[in-house]
């Protein structure tokens, strides 16, 4: 299971962590919304990044703009 949370005042930022894992010290659970996704519903490569960081921290809606150069 993991608990994927949306930050409540940059809602466009989320953080997907494992269910039994300890909310990352460099920000606090009270700013974020959480709901509970089974492993199955959630992309691969969140889960790699959780397996190798901790979290994964990610923005819904960035722009082509944004990519970095090929």
């Amino acid at each position: 299971m993991y608990k994927f949370h949306v930050h409540v005042r940059h809602p466009a930022y989320r953080l997907a962590v494992k269910a039994d894992a300890s909310f990352p010290s460099a920000t606090s659970e009270g700013e974020w919304l959480t709901r509970t996704r089974r492993a199955d519903d959630v992309n691969p490569e969140v889960r790699e990044a959780v397996d190798r960081d901790g979290y994964s921290l990610f923005r819904i809606g960035l722009s082509l703009s944004e990519l970095p150069p090929s």
